[in-house]
């Protein structure tokens, strides 16, 4: 059973749609990640399932409960918010109650959640501070905690870790994972940040001016992406996109031609954009120019320690290749292979995956 289910859900601002015709169905006990840039409608949608915007058609189940228009307090959520939100005058302890104390819970079971969360959240030495003596990845735990204590069906978080630095962010990235696997609740996350979304989603939704694009594993998505533009956006770097033509069972560009992979289906000299990532070209020895598919100009060259990303001309087209790490400078000229069996192929009007 899915514990939550969208159907047909759109969100109208007048005559802007936020979010347009989704329907969804988010698994129990998983993470799911909704990942898209800003404006895409990836918040919006977590809003409607928390009940803080309304829903213009359509409906939202959690559970078999239909809760399109119940009050958030009676949908059995709970939610991080991108802003801590914290109390400055209350401590930790009183931060991470307060919820449960307006509910009217009992005192001895506001003690006994507000201890359980603090362990599981590192924050037992913590409990007598008050925000203004806490870094913020402690207040971002204090945070998950205030949600911890609500024994909630569904957590919602929206961008909890982008108010953090880069180091933090990777720290605090890892405290959620484990998180979630202790406490086996469904989770839904709102983040713009791929690496994000790849590192801690069991599944995710792909957004993009209040459309899903693509729902899937992260593995899924990366390996296969349903149209041209989940395949420039999910990856780092990002994918190459070609501007091409089918002809004759290859794809030819301005100066070059490429074998296309079988079973592409390919009409006589239909445009194709043309998808590769960066750490599947191959640079080919001096040696092996002759049989190369083309030949990189690179002018810039990205020295990363382990591995080396190269970005330059090719076929008239700006191309990334990223190799193990290598003393290739600017200027220079390398002779590449495209493989066929790691070419993705979309339909240039469309950007639908044709392969």
């Amino acid at each position: 059973m899915s514990v939550v289910k969208l159907e047909g859900v759109w969100k109208r601002y007048g005559n802007v749609i936020a979010v347009r015709a989704v329907d969804l169905q988010l698994p129990q006990g998983g993470l799911t990640v909704f990942l898209g840039p800003s404006g895409c409608g990836k918040t919006t949608t977590l809003r409607m399932i928390a009940g803080l915007e309304s829903v213009s058609e359509g409906r939202i189940l959690i559970g078999e409960r239909d809760v399109t228009h119940l009050d958030p307090k009676d949908r059995n959520i709970a939610m991080v918010f991108q802003n801590y939100a914290l109390y400055p005058h209350k401590t930790v302890a009183e931060n991470l109650g307060f919820g449960l104390k307006i509910r009217g819970v009992p005192a001895a079971e506001i003690a006994a959640r507000v201890a359980n969360a603090s362990q599981l959240l590192g924050l037992a030495e913590l409990l007598e501070r008050r925000p203004k003596q806490l870094s913020g990845g402690q207040m971002q735990r204090v945070a998950l905690g205030r949600a911890l204590v609500r024994d909630a069906e569904v957590f919602l978080l929206d961008e909890p870790l982008s108010n953090l630095d880069a180091k933090l962010r990777v720290q605090m990235r890892e405290e959620v994972y484990k998180l979630h696997r202790r406490i086996g609740k469904s989770m839904i996350y709102v983040t713009h940040d791929q690496i994000e979304a790849m590192t801690l989603a069991d599944q995710i939704v792909i957004m993009r001016d209040g459309v899903v694009q693509q729902v899937g594993s992260p593995l899924e998505i990366f390996d296969r992406p349903a149209n041209a533009y989940v395949a420039g956006f999910v990856g780092s770097p990002e994918m190459n996109l070609l501007d091409m033509r089918a002809a004759g069972g290859a794809l030819a560009g301005a100066s070059c031609r490429l074998r296309a992979p079988v079973g592409g289906g390919l009409l006589p000299d239909a445009p194709i954009t043309v998808g590769i990532r960066p750490d599947h070209v191959v640079v080919l020895a001096e040696s092996e120019a002759d049989s190369a598919d083309g030949w990189l100009d690179v002018e810039v060259c990205e020295h990363l320690g382990t591995t080396t990303l190269m970005i330059g001309g090719f076929d008239g087209q700006r191309l990334r290749v990223l190799t193990p790490r290598s003393m290739v400078q600017s200027g220079a000229r390398l002779p590449l292979r495209l493989p066929a069996d790691r070419l993705h192929l979309f339909d240039a009007a469309s950007g639908a995956r044709i392969n």
